[in-house]
């Protein structure tokens, strides 16, 4: 209730109060959850572990609070695994500590600088992001500014679709692989020179700067063209921080990782998060009952 329905714990107590006639104090319903996070690290153990034995994963972060205090929640989304962990700053550095410096997977993310230092890493740009950007400009532009976000947008809209005709048996991986060299080309010539608006020069110097991360998607389709999974992962804690702000402790923050990554993991698993957590919390110190695995072999 408290981490996926995001009542505060008042309001949790209220509830089991109102609806089983159990008396619960809010500090007692806090001392759960952190005693709750504390017997579910052997699964965060593992999310942990398969996040950087993925061969792709998507980042993304939003602004947080620790005590009244600024912070950022972190999101890191692979096939099998999503991670969160809470640290008062939004680079990679919370990322590095799990994946290594080392690793050399595919870092699909929105181009925040603090991901190039994984630099063995294949980058793959979102493209939702910088559509974004092209659409609030051609919206502003008059006269002949309009061409340049025009084709942006149509640059970047072809590539999606050649993609998604990819997934529909339409085009072969060969066909969609080559189709990369031309975009590439075409990328090329918009990105540079520079031009002479700001905000066009701005986003020309970003496609520019990143030019070779934009079509991994093409070669690689199991790839994501933009982090929308990420971005997903993290809308239902944007909602429960608009509720009660964020956590009050550091021990909070920690438990408010460790829990929002088991039930979102166990989401993404199609399995059932309370069964586990009970299973979980009743195996914990019982020698009679074995700890469950969270993420179950293929």
């Amino acid at each position: 209730m408290n981490k996926d329905a995001g009542l505060s714990h008042g309001k949790v107590a209220a509830v089991l109060g109102a609806l089983f006639g159990i008396n619960l104090t809010r500090g007692a319903s806090a001392q759960i959850v952190l005693r709750a996070a504390g017997r579910l690290r052997p699964a965060h153990q593992e999310i942990l572990q398969q996040i950087k034995a993925s061969a792709v994963v998507t980042p993304d972060e939003t602004g947080w609070r620790i005590g009244g205090r600024p912070a950022w929640l972190h999101a890191w989304v692979a096939e099998r695994a999503t991670c969160y962990a809470i640290d008062p700053h939004r680079s990679a550095d919370a990322l590095q500590r799990v994946i290594g410096i080392d690793w050399g997977g595919v870092l699909a993310h929105d181009g925040w600088s603090s991901y190039d230092r994984f630099e063995k890493a294949t980058h793959q740009q979102c493209l939702g992001h910088v559509l974004r950007r092209a659409r609030e400009l051609l919206a502003r532009a008059t006269r002949g500014a309009v061409h340049y976000p025009r084709q942006l947008i149509g640059l970047f809209t072809e590539a999606i679709h050649l993609r998604n005709q990819h997934l529909r048996g339409e085009l072969s991986a060969a066909t969609l692989a080559a189709a990369r060299a031309g975009l590439d080309v075409r990328l090329r010539r918009l990105a540079y020179p520079p031009r002479v608006v700001e905000e066009y020069d701005r986003l020309s110097w970003h496609l520019w700067r990143h030019l070779g991360e934009w079509f991994v998607f093409l070669e690689r389709p199991w790839v994501e063209a933009t982090n929308w999974q990420a971005e997903q992962a993290i809308r239902p804690a944007v909602v429960n921080r608009k509720v009660w702000g964020g956590n009050r402790t550091e021990a909070g923050a920690r438990a408010q990782g460790v829990l929002l990554s088991v039930l979102r993991t166990c989401w993404q698993a199609g399995r059932s998060a309370l069964d586990f957590v009970s299973q979980s919390l009743r195996a914990f110190g019982n020698p009679l009952l074995q700890q469950p695995t969270l993420l179950l072999p293929r």
